[in-house]
């Protein structure tokens, strides 16, 4: 029997495969020359909600499969998702989480905490959801936020992947009389009008900061020490997975709070690795939802913590502090056998 390994490796943005058509036709022809094809993903989208030219890649592959009278499992999938459903496809296995998660603990960050901006958000690429809640922090609270997002306007790649398209698909489609399109189109042209936000030149041109060349480094992990919450944004949004990276780990390894524009139940699968949030302080309801519902959630409560001065914010945050020590104890003390027996 022969057998290929196709790594689409991190070519996953959410629910659809950065470069298509070109994967799909490696699928195809790998198919037709092997009698099994591992398809393998480093990152953790959910597989039922990957599209491939507007149907679902499941989809897609049962019909290739029907078409050549081959079984399904002739098909296997390898992916970093911890809470995949494996009953979409009857071969699916999922990796324990590689370094991202846990790079941070190879930092040596020290504790020097001096709230002087209530919000941190520190973004290397865009995406829709990323390029909404970005906007209004920028428009509403520009003087309350310590920024970065790493788009450029004169770099052709970095306006083609900039996501505004699907942005406005996204905003159109929830279909809230209170969201007006055209109010979100000029918010979002205003704030790239000012783009590249960075705040070093440590990088300079790059959209996507590698986590081993910056996204852990020093100089990021020292932004922390200024901002009262991080605006997280994960890659994953959509559907059920569980996939964190240093986005999430930052916040934990420096004390610091957080907000999280991740897929439902995101804070749900963090407390089962031990991690406590802020219930207490606002409303975490919006873990339970995802797309546009999920980032006007986050958006309230940014508001309504922008209305507290500094005193209130110091004061808050010293109510948190119990919080806060835990989850940075757990962060470095977690391992990799830990995650993978809470979920595989």
């Amino acid at each position: 029997m022969t057998s290929v390994v196709l790594n689409i490796g991190p070519d996953v943005e959410g629910t659809y495969l950065k470069k298509g058509e070109e994967w799909m036709t490696k699928v195809v022809d790998a198919s037709h020359k092997n009698d099994t094809v591992t398809i393998k993903f480093t990152e953790g989208p959910a597989l039922e909600q990957i599209i491939f030219e507007g149907k679902s890649f499941l989809d897609v592959l049962k019909d290739l499969c029907k078409t050549n009278n081959w079984p399904l499992e002739k098909f296997h999938f390898i992916t970093m998702n911890l809470t995949q459903d494996k009953q979409v496809w009857p071969s699916i296995s999922v990796m324990p989480l590689a370094g991202h998660f846990l790079s941070c603990q190879d930092v040596n960050h020290n504790d020097n905490k001096n709230i002087d901006k209530t919000f941190g958000m520190f973004v290397g690429r865009s995406s829709w959801d990323r390029l909404l809640i970005a906007s209004h922090l920028y428009t509403k609270h520009n003087d309350k936020t310590i920024q970065t997002y790493r788009n450029y306007l004169d770099n052709p790649a970095s306006v083609l992947h900039i996501d505004i398209n699907r942005l406005l698909w996204q905003v159109s489609s929830y279909n809230d009389e209170n969201l007006s399109t055209i109010d979100v189109l000029e918010s979002t042209v205003n704030f790239m009008k000012h783009l590249p936000l960075v705040l070093d030149n440590n990088h300079p041109g790059i959209t996507h900061i590698q986590w081993n060349s910056g996204a852990v480094g020093q100089d990021i992990m020292s932004w922390y020490d200024n901002i009262f919450i991080d605006v997280v944004c994960e890659k994953m949004v959509t559907g059920e997975t569980f996939f964190p990276t240093e986005k999430t780990a930052r916040p934990l390894a420096t004390k610091t709070p957080f907000l999280i524009m991740a897929a439902p139940n995101y804070i749900k699968n963090l407390h089962k690795l031990g991690f406590r949030s802020f219930s207490r302080f606002w409303d975490e309801s919006y873990d339970y939802q995802q797309g546009v519902q999920r980032v006007h959630s986050i958006q309230s409560i940014i508001d309504n913590l922008a209305k507290l001065d500094n005193g209130k914010l110091k004061d808050m945050y010293q109510q948190m502090s119990p919080i806060l020590e835990h989850n940075h104890k757990i962060y470095h003390e977690l391992t990799g056998n830990d995650i993978a027996s809470k979920f595989l």
